[in-house]
């Protein structure tokens, strides 16, 4: 697996500024330009939609159909009757390809891998006390995937929830509906406007997912995700490059999820962190490897066969 590169040190002195850096992002494409233009080529340099998604692709993915690999370090917050906790860091890894479709999308088929740690020694967590019960709750692994998404300037997708993401235990048994219920699920995307300042990119991306259950009685489940993703113009307009380099400002909000067994208390989860696309494996970060190398280790050692489920 090594090429060479060097694997992203991974400290948990990261997430001290993780609120900050994705302000300063969010803030400066969503109010500096804002007054200057109105539409999805705001600095003029994609002269359509379908350029912008274009240029979104070779940012998350690589436009020659090979694998690509990404990182997200974040911190998770509780929000309960306005009281605001710590609660974990989330580092999260995926592998992708990509496809254009020819109408201004590009599907990507991707497997994802979440690890919660402990958000003062940063070690992986195996229990965690639940603000607002006390209950000692198990945490599980999560896992994802292969799967296919597709992204463009507006997509809406329906789906089914099968209950079944999530791996607990060294076993590798999977906690069926450890973070969404068996139900009918309803996502809806979107990407842009765009905003450029000489060379550098901003696209911003939304997702808006949720679950309706099967059992009347258990809760809905959403999912609120914003993203925006910073690369080089030079990069994206060239097409020579077909995978550019990429840093990214994520915040999201969910609702309690099953394993976190929250029953009647009103509340949800904020998250803010940063990330980036990695050329190679060998580019993620290193905390990342190691406990993929004992959790998942198929993915490293076939990363391109684990995608091979979906056609």
């Amino acid at each position: 697996m090594n090429n060479g590169q060097t694997a992203k040190p991974f400290s948990r002195r990261a997430f001290g500024a993780l609120s900050v850096a994705g302000a300063a992002s969010a803030g400066y494409a969503g109010s500096a330009h804002a007054d200057n233009h109105t539409d999805n080529n705001r600095g003029g340099a994609f002269e359509s939609d379908a350029e912008m998604v274009h240029a979104l692709r070779k940012m998350r993915s690589n436009t020659d159909g090979s694998l690509r690999s990404g990182w997200l370090e974040a911190k998770r917050f509780s929000y309960i009757d306005g009281e605001i906790a710590p609660l974990l860091l989330l580092l999260a890894g995926s592998i992708s390809t990509s496809r254009d479709n020819g109408d201004g999308t590009f599907d990507i088929k991707l497997i994802e891998t979440t690890y919660y740690l402990d958000v003062d020694s940063g070690e992986i967590l195996d229990t965690l006390v639940m603000p607002g019960t006390g209950k000692v709750v198990k945490v599980p692994l999560y896992r994802s995937g292969p799967g296919v998404v597709t992204v463009g300037t507006q997509t809406k997708d329906t789906e089914v929830s099968t209950g079944d993401a999530g791996v607990v235990g060294e076993d590798g048994e999977k906690e069926e509906a450890a973070f969404a219920p068996r139900g009918d699920v309803e996502l809806d995307r979107s990407v842009g406007p765009a905003v450029i300042d000489e060379n550098t990119v901003w696209i911003p991306t939304e997702e808006y997912g949720r679950v309706f259950p099967v059992d009347p009685k258990q809760p809905r489940i959403f999912y609120k995700e914003s993203a925006i993703w910073q690369g080089e113009l030079d990069e994206l307009l060239d097409p020579n490059v077909t995978a550019a380099s990429a840093k990214l400002s994520y915040t999201a909000a969910t609702s309690w999820r099953p394993w976190m067994e929250m029953g009647d208390v009103k509340g949800h989860t904020m998250s803010s962190g940063i990330g980036a696309t990695c050329n190679s494996l060998d580019e993620m970060p290193e905390e990342w490897l190691r406990l993929t190398s004992i959790h998942h280790p198929d993915i490293l050692d076939d990363p391109e066969g684990v995608l091979r489920g979906v056609n």
